[in-house]
């Protein structure tokens, strides 16, 4: 059911491109990415800090906490996780509207050249 939501949802993106005009693409990935940016970067230092803080607290390793972060939630306790869960989610929702942002920018600019 999930993968057929997300064919739906390429399609409906798809024919959206097609139907709008370049500049309102342009600029609807312009505001979109930069509110990703926004949201997800700060909220992804604070869960790197929290993830930093609670692993030093608990005596775990760090290592490698920069690149899979979330390889290292199976060391914490239950609250802890779920805390920091929230600011995970946060930043990766943030990271996603970025990439979708820059995905209408891209858009935007081809359909403008030719």
């Amino acid at each position: 059911m999930f993968e057929a939501l997300i064919a739906a949802l390429i399609v409906g993106m798809l024919i959206l491109a097609a139907w709008l005009p370049p500049m309102t693409i342009l600029w609807c990935g312009v505001v979109l990415g930069s509110l990703g940016a926004l949201i997800g970067v700060p909220a992804g230092l604070v869960y790197h800090g929290q993830l930093w803080r609670a692993l030093r607290a608990g005596g775990h390793p760090t290592t490698g906490m920069w690149l899979r972060p979330h390889h290292m939630h199976h060391f914490l306790d239950e609250p802890t996780q779920a805390r920091i869960k929230i600011t995970f989610a946060i930043g990766a929702a943030g990271f996603v509207a970025t990439l979708l942002g820059a995905v209408g920018v891209v858009t935007g600019v081809v359909r403008l050249l030719t």
